[in-house]
């Protein structure tokens, strides 16, 4: 019940930073806390129920491409291009397990398939940190059919609420970019 009820602080207190909740009456607020003016929030753009988040399910047919909107948080244009990470895996709430490459892949807005690095992520780049959206593009590859997890957070890694450095996403000299605890994956289902 404590982890519950802490999410949910959370999260009120990141929609109201996010919907401009700070008064004008504190001009301290105005530019924000200097020590987050580098640091970001990478998730998807549907949201599903709160708490809770990571219910938002897609559907793709054999041979078709699907767009899942993902969505970087900014209030500023910087000179670096922030790089975020995204990944699949097994759902693993599924029977039987797809297999990226076999059943389906992960493509560019032109169909060109995208290979992982070593870890298994995808490279997405958000040119001066500008706030915005864009797309992660799952093909389905007439195999097996069955459901996946699109992920913007590493599934290897566990997220702690409680804790906001387990969800950093990247951190450089320059930035940081976080996952969001209630909207970090989504379902695939291929059919």
């Amino acid at each position: 019940m404590k982890t519950f009820i802490h999410k949910i602080s959370l999260l009120c207190l990141f929609s109201l930073c996010l919907l401009g909740g700070c008064s004008n009456d504190h001009p301290e607020w105005e530019e924000g806390d200097p020590a987050l003016a580098h640091v970001y929030y990478y998730c998807f753009e549907k949201w599903g129920t709160i708490p809770g988040g990571n219910d938002v399910t897609y559907t793709v047919r054999q041979g078709e491409t699907l767009a899942v909107p993902t969505q970087f948080y900014s209030s500023f244009v910087r000179t670096y291009s922030p790089e975020v990470y995204y990944y699949t895996t097994p759902d693993p709430e599924a029977a039987d397990a797809l297999e990226c490459g076999t059943d389906y892949v992960v493509v560019d807005e032109s169909g060109n398939t995208l290979t992982p690095d070593a870890s298994g992520a995808y490279t997405m780049t958000w040119p001066n940190a500008e706030k915005g959206v864009q797309n992660i593009y799952i093909k389905a590859l007439n195999g097996k059919k069955g459901s996946i997890r699109v992920l913007t957070f590493d599934p290897s890694r566990t997220m702690d609420v409680t804790d906001v450095s387990t969800t950093s996403i990247i951190k450089t000299s320059e930035y940081e970019v976080r996952a969001i605890s209630e909207n970090y994956y989504v379902t695939v289902f291929i059919q």
